[in-house]
């Protein structure tokens, strides 16, 4: 069995509320990374709707349905693509969408997580609903996935949940602007370094905001980080990225460093 993979990123400028529009960009994406032999693609966060003042059942109904579309391009492709969309609420959301993780494609539809640190500077949890629950790691054609999303990346309370459940790769759809993408790359190697995996981080392109007084400038940037936090190949300029993974290194250096048995030697292990 090969333990190397080629993984892909496409860091697009996601229109708000223009479903179809994001979606054909999404499509060129699955086809671009098809045709360079990845078996994964990252999108951004909400790649269907970027972030709305508010989601009516009818958007809601649009980006499920190009959800769907993409997922049968990506089947018959035999590709897993990994995004977040919004998603209906439960009635404890007050009617508010979820920011939800879903994989696409190659291993089925799967939806195994709900953004849970909302950016509160914004006042994102005016628009879209808390996730009560942490990241699950997924097989992929890649080994095992986890996904958190964008402000997710600063906490490694839920960050380290892909380290407890020995994922090979973490990846983070995002919005994250242009003013603070040094913090965004430093968290993303930070993760990386301190849960000897893999990261993947995804970074939309373009201008857009909640109204127009208000508008923010996204770098378009993607990197892959191997486990020592060292960025393998990055792209600029919502470029599509592509890169290869070895999860044989990630053995190596987790036997060099051997963190996950010191420290449950140390006590400090989450039980199960």
């Amino acid at each position: 069995m090969s333990h190397t993979h080629l993984v892909a990123a496409l860091p697009f400028d996601v229109r708000p509320g223009e479903v179809q529009a994001n979606l054909q960009s999404a499509l060129d994406g699955v086809r671009g990374a098809a045709s360079s032999g990845a078996r994964l693609l990252v999108l951004p966060e909400k790649w269907t709707t970027s972030f709305l003042p508010c989601y009516s059942s009818e958007v809601v109904a649009e980006s499920e349905l190009a959800l769907a579309s993409l997922h049968e391009e990506a089947e018959s492709l035999d590709l897993c693509v990994i995004g977040s969309a919004p998603a209906a609420s439960s009635d404890t959301g007050g009617g508010k969408p979820f920011n939800q993780v879903h994989y696409l494609g190659a291993g089925g539809l799967r939806r195994p997580y709900h953004k849970r640190i909302l950016f509160s500077p914004t006042g994102e949890g005016r628009q879209v609903a808390r996730g009560d629950a942490l990241p699950i790691t997924l097989e992929t054609p890649v080994g095992r996935v986890c996904a958190v999303v964008c402000y997710d990346l600063r906490f490694p309370e839920v960050t380290r949940e892909a380290f407890y459940q020995e994922a090979d790769l973490l990846v983070v759809p995002a919005q994250w602007p242009l003013p603070r993408l040094g913090v965004f790359d430093l968290l993303a190697r930070a993760r990386a370094c301190e849960s000897q995996m893999w990261v993947l981080a995804c970074n939309r392109a373009g201008v857009a905001g909640l109204d127009s007084k208000h508008l923010m400038e996204f770098p378009g940037s993607s990197s892959l980080i191997d486990p020592m936090g060292e960025v393998v190949t990055a792209s600029a300029d919502g470029e599509l990225l592509v890169g290869q993974i070895d999860l044989d290194l990630s053995a190596r250096v987790k036997k060099i460093v051997p963190c996950a048995r010191d420290l449950k030697m140390a006590g400090l292990w989450p039980e199960s």
